[in-house]
């Protein structure tokens, strides 16, 4: 049976996107990857990266501390809120959005 009220809510919101940026920044993107980043109230990436979307996105950046942390606490304490972590090339290959 699935869930039911505000819990339900918060379990089916789609909180977290994992977004691949290549050398080439901003113009490699897709529309929908930029208006994600754009609408994300959390950004998460290396310091290259959110450099490379410093014009596009309007959250608050956060730069992976070092060293990285592999449970990823930071990210995932803000379940719910509207988050884009950024990656090199493919991230569900071999990076953050396997961890994640």
């Amino acid at each position: 049976m699935p869930a039911e009220g505000p819990r339900a809510a918060k379990l089916n919101s789609r909180w977290l996107t994992i977004v691949g940026i290549g050398e080439d920044g901003v113009a490699g993107l897709g529309d929908e990857a930029k208006r994600l980043i754009a609408e994300a109230e959390f950004v998460f990436g290396g310091t290259r990266h959110l450099a490379l979307v410093a014009s596009l996105a309007k959250g608050e950046a956060r730069a992976w501390p070092t060293p990285f942390d592999a449970e990823m606490r930071d990210v995932l304490a803000l379940s719910g809120r509207r988050v884009c972590v950024l990656a090199s090339g493919d991230p569900f290959f071999h990076g953050v959005g396997v961890t994640l």
